[in-house]
């Protein structure tokens, strides 16, 4: 989708998706400029009075199981789970738990983005091909508006699973192609941070 950003604060939220510490990759360059640009996005709206939600693995309150895993990653309830302190969560943050890959399958994101009239998320985190993507096609799904901030979302290559591997620029490409075709407003952290006046 394009056209002008435009968006109104007090009807959105800021999305950040699997930004916890079993995930930080520090001194990896992708996720080094990826998360600067998660907290970039993060003071800003801050700073606007953007409404900042971390969507967290855990239990999100709707009966959905932890999966059996087999190492200390991604205990529900660990200090894994929770977003780096640097980060957040600050007072006024949301965290919201999620059990599955996407923010909203078996947690409270949707009624919160209702019981707090706010129609459209603004996304960033991990990964951009996993969770990043389906949180932004299940918002669309639950008639939310998303802008996704390319920038500020880790892109992973694809291991060759019998088609040939996959670079994470060409991933990228694709991903955000068909999230800007159907489902996304695509932008920067310098444009959100410029329309946050921040």
């Amino acid at each position: 989708m394009t056209g002008p950003l435009a968006f109104d604060v007090a009807r959105s939220a800021l999305l950040i998706h699997d930004v916890v510490n079993d995930f930080l990759e520090t001194g990896e360059p992708a996720f080094d400029a990826a998360f600067a640009n998660v907290c970039r996005l993060a003071e800003a709206a801050r700073r606007a009075r953007l409404t900042v939600v971390f969507a967290a693995p855990g239990d999100g309150g709707a009966g959905v199981p932890p999966r059996a895993r087999s190492g200390p990653k991604l205990r529900w309830g660990s200090p894994g789970v929770d977003p780096p302190a640097a980060l957040g969560p600050a007072p006024g943050d949301v965290v919201i738990r999620k059990p599955r890959y996407g923010a909203f399958h078996g947690s409270g994101l949707a009624r919160w983005m209702r019981d707090n009239r706010r129609d459209t998320l603004i996304v960033c985190g991990l990964s951009l091909a996993g969770g990043v993507e389906t949180s932004v096609r299940d918002a669309h799904n639950h008639d939310l508006a998303s802008i996704l901030v390319a920038d500020a979302c880790l892109c992973r290559a694809v291991p060759d699973q019998g088609y040939g591997a996959v670079s994470s620029a060409e991933v990228a490409k694709v991903v955000l192609s068909v999230l800007a075709q159907r489902f996304a407003r695509v932008t920067t952290t310098d444009a959100i941070v410029a329309a946050l006046g921040a």
